[in-house]
């Protein structure tokens, strides 16, 4: 058995959906002959705790916490209290100029600090000790995972003092990435820069769809092979037991995971309030259920739209399995801009796990709506009023009919399972380190003279 490091900084019991591909990864490597050491934070701020992931933390897997080191001093969180406008009229002139040079001086330190992300400074504390552990557990080679960007950080400072072979991952692309905001023209150079160098350190770059592949492949010019795909997917344990008999008495529309400004465009609340109106007194039978944050915004938009709108908030992975199966159908909103075509939003493979119909509303031609049509699983839209609203009534005429639309066959889940992806990135890292049987095959080729 080979060893593995795998550079994490959220892992189980922190939640979230980020961090399902890294512990899916880590239970089902030992089935390829690859045993993982995980290096994570003991505290993953502002994501949500999710004690039910831990059951897919294997025997085997050993998981190493490293805390957080302290950020800026209190004095400084202090003075930038005392410099905003209210509180700078009562100091003399001479004073308000000091406080606001240093409050200057602090903001600029901490964005230092800070950057690339607010883990930083988690992952400069974390070089000595992760070294350590390299040699102690005779580590053969390296995996990080993006997001947050500390964690390739991270890798890349144990690549260059080790050698060791390093997979550098993509859940999501990053300067290319629609959502991507930089707080200034310079830290947006600097991330480039960075972002760069991570590219070209790693000795393998995993993106999540071809189309991204393509785009992290750009930045290399000749060295395509060094970037490959490897999808999210679903895990066939998560449903083993799992009760998949529908809402009867009313048709439930389901968006499971986070929804926010950037995944709700006018056009769906447009939509959602025609939809209102041409139910009539039918549209309590329709409910549009969230499970997972919601603004309050975007809750009060909804909600407007005149039809039953049900909010369960955050809920635990193994719960999000079951909201998905009890629903009708499932909804998945993709963000729009640059780049957005190439993004396949992770909770879609578990979506095409239920078997239940989705309806993709994002950029027309992109990856979701790409899976979604090859898989018959449903209807994909763009972000247009009447597309959408023709979209949802149809679903619910099929429900009505007592025919409801099908969603995907079983028959195309295997290449999505998370063993299946796993199998991808062991076979990647069995290029890198060759096992004992890849090595006495090559040397029987070797004698062979082949």
């Amino acid at each position: 058995m080979r060893k593995l490091l795998m550079v994490s900084h959220a892992f189980p019991p922190t939640g979230g959906s980020g961090v399902q591909r890294s512990v899916k990864f880590a239970k089902y490597l030992g089935d390829f002959g690859w045993t993982p050491v995980v290096w994570a934070s003991d505290c993953a701020n502002g994501l949500p705790m999710d004690a039910s992931l831990e059951a897919d933390i294997t025997t085997g897997v050993r998981v190493v916490r490293k805390g957080d080191s302290p950020r800026i001093p209190r004095m400084g969180r202090t003075l930038r209290g005392v410099t905003n406008a209210r509180n700078l009229g009562g100091l003399g002139r001479a004073a308000a100029r000091f406080v606001t040079a240093v409050d200057w001086r602090l903001k600029a330190y901490r964005e230092a600090r800070a950057f690339p992300d607010d883990c930083a400074a988690w992952a400069r504390a974390s070089v000595n000790p992760a070294l350590e552990l390299i040699e102690t557990e005779s580590v053969d080679a390296i995996y990080s995972t993006y997001s947050p960007v500390s964690n390739h950080t991270l890798a890349m400072a144990l690549k260059h003092t080790t050698g060791l072979p390093w997979v550098a991952d993509f859940r999501d692309l990053w300067t290319d990435d629609p959502r991507y905001q930089a707080s200034s023209p310079t830290r947006k150079d600097e991330a480039r820069h960075l972002e760069q160098q991570i590219i070209e350190a790693a000795d393998v770059v995993v993106a999540v769809t071809p189309m991204q592949r393509d785009i992290l492949a750009s930045r290399m010019s000749g060295c395509d092979s060094k970037f490959v795909t490897i999808t999210n997917g679903f895990d066939p344990d998560d449903f083993v037991d799992i009760d998949s008999e529908a809402h009867a008495d009313r048709f439930v529309l389901a968006h499971v995971g986070r929804l926010d400004a950037a995944r709700t465009k006018p056009a769906i609340f447009e939509a959602l309030a025609s939809l209102a109106k041409r139910l009539g007194e039918q549209r309590a039978r329709f409910v549009l259920r969230i499970v997972g944050h919601c603004n309050g915004e975007t809750r009060a938009k909804l909600e407007a739209t005149g039809l039953a709108v049900e909010v369960v908030g955050y809920v635990s992975h193994a719960e999000a399995i079951a909201e998905m199966t009890r629903a009708n159908a499932l909804l998945a909103l993709l963000p729009t801009g640059h780049n957005a075509e190439s993004i396949i939003c992770g909770k879609l493979f578990e979506y095409l796990a239920t078997g239940k119909p989705i309806l993709v509303v994002g950029p027309t031609g992109g990856e979701c709506e790409r899976i979604v049509r090859e898989c018959d699983a449903g209807i994909s839209t763009e972000f247009s009023s009447e597309a959408i609203v023709d979209a949802i009534r149809k679903l619910i005429i099929e429900w009505v009919s007592r025919k409801p639309m099908a969603g995907c066959d079983p028959s195309f889940l295997r290449p999505y399972s998370r063993i299946t992806t796993t199998g991808q990135l062991a076979d990647v890292l069995d290029r890198l380190v060759p096992g004992q049987n890849e090595l006495e095959d090559e040397r029987e080729l070797e004698v062979a003279g082949v």
